[in-house]
């Protein structure tokens, strides 16, 4: 009887272990890792990243979290600098403990840390770099992206500039996505507007100051238009340099641009430039825009930049596929992303099982004064579907199999 009343007594002790284990594993925030480049040229850019994260998890945390937990972001500054960001990562997953990783804002840290995710076996919600070698040499199960790729954007710019024009200028900063941007610039021309040529490069290096020798010699090859792959203070450092030689009275300039980019430039921007934008505020047609728009300018005081409509979005496709997993477990995740639509600000967004990349949307006008910002926006909108653009399944795999040599 007495061993009896003892198996009895320690069953209930050790249900109440696990009860008690289980209580305080549900009210454990599910934490969300990121690396942003708070210092430094992209800070403004990376400062709208955060924001945007965190309004996402806000808006779930207000709705009571997921599986019965609150979300938390853990936020580090990787000063643009990769291996920084990897030793942020790294202690992220080691220390902190966090269940998923947003991605950062330029495509050298996110080629570094996507390895690290790899080896831990975490999703990393890929929110802004573009470098194509993130989805096809270092692809890996856990890799989504919600953004356009540098070859999607390269040939969505030879759509544009291939049947208008026969000399083209190119202009970018020296280092990996810039360079692949304007390879598959040069090979979709090739393929289907061979009259359309790049007759000058000019790469001038990150965070330059003097814009003058490049602006001159650009000019002095005579294109009809020049394609711009700068960023954030380097585009405006160059358009503000570029103004006083009359290169816009005299050059189409076709640049990728963020609304970051439009506020400082302000009446400085000439009107008439072709601007390539990820997710404009402004010309987003979603019946909910004005309403993420009020909640941005009452939580920061500002318009949310493209880069953080893809940050939020990223972190709502990510919260939607833990709620249909209805675990944080990275495969079962996984899984549920791959099943996911989810509906965004830029339309229905799908995963594709060969590369992970979701059903995004680009968007390309042209410069105009607004009565109702004190920037140029963009009109005559052009939006251009991912699927027009990027890469087939078979060439996908293709190509991974020739990066794996």
């Amino acid at each position: 009887m007495k061993k009896t009343r003892s198996s009895v007594f320690h069953l209930l002790v050790g249900l109440f272990v696990i009860a008690s284990y289980h209580a305080v594993e549900a009210q454990e925030p599910i934490k969300i890792g990121h690396t942003a480049s708070l210092t430094g040229m992209a800070a403004m850019h990376a400062r709208n990243m955060v924001n945007g994260i965190q309004l996402a998890i806000d808006e779930w945390n207000e709705k009571g979290g997921i599986l019965g937990r609150k979300l938390e972001l853990l936020v580090r500054d990787d000063q643009a600098k990769p291996e920084l960001g990897v030793s942020h990562v790294r202690d992220l997953f080691l220390r902190e403990k966090v269940d998923f990783l947003l991605g950062p804002g330029n495509s050298a840290l996110a080629m570094a840390q996507t390895l690290v995710a790899k080896q831990y076996k975490k999703i990393f919600m890929n929110t802004n770099s573009n470098s194509p070698k993130l989805r096809i040499d270092l692809f890996h199960p856990y890799y989504f992206t919600m953004t356009f790729s540098g070859e999607e954007e390269g040939y969505t710019w030879a759509e544009m500039l291939g049947p208008n024009y026969t000399k083209i200028g190119f202009i970018g900063q020296d280092y990996e996505a810039p360079h692949a941007y304007l390879t598959n610039l040069n090979k979709r021309l090739s393929e289907k507007y061979p009259n359309a040529k790049v007759i000058v490069e000019a790469w001038p290096k990150l965070g330059e100051t003097d814009y003058t020798p490049y602006i001159t010699r650009i000019m002095a090859a005579k294109p009809e238009v020049v394609y711009s792959v700068l960023y954030g203070g380097d585009l405006i450092a160059f358009i503000k340099q570029a103004t006083p030689y009359g290169f816009f009275d005299r050059i189409q300039l076709g640049t990728l641009s963020y609304y970051e980019d439009l506020k400082v430039l302000g009446d400085t921007m000439p009107e008439g430039v072709l601007v390539q934008m990820r997710a404009p505020f402004f010309a987003i047609k979603d019946p909910r825009m004005p309403k993420l728009v009020k909640k941005w300018q009452e939580k920061y005081g500002d318009y949310p930049g493209d880069n953080g409509i893809q940050a939020y979005e990223s972190m709502q496709v990510l919260a939607y596929g833990i709620e249909k997993a209805g675990s944080t477990d990275s495969d079962a995740v996984r899984k549920a992303l791959e099943e996911l639509t989810y509906d965004s600000l830029r339309g229905p967004v799908r995963f594709r099982k060969v590369d992970h990349a979701g059903t995004i949307h680009s968007f390309i006008g042209r410069t105009v004064k607004s009565p109702d910002y004190p920037f140029k926006v963009i009109t005559d909108v052009w939006q251009v579907p991912i699927e027009r653009v990027w890469p087939s399944p078979d060439d996908v795999l293709k190509r991974r199999k020739a990066a794996a040599r």
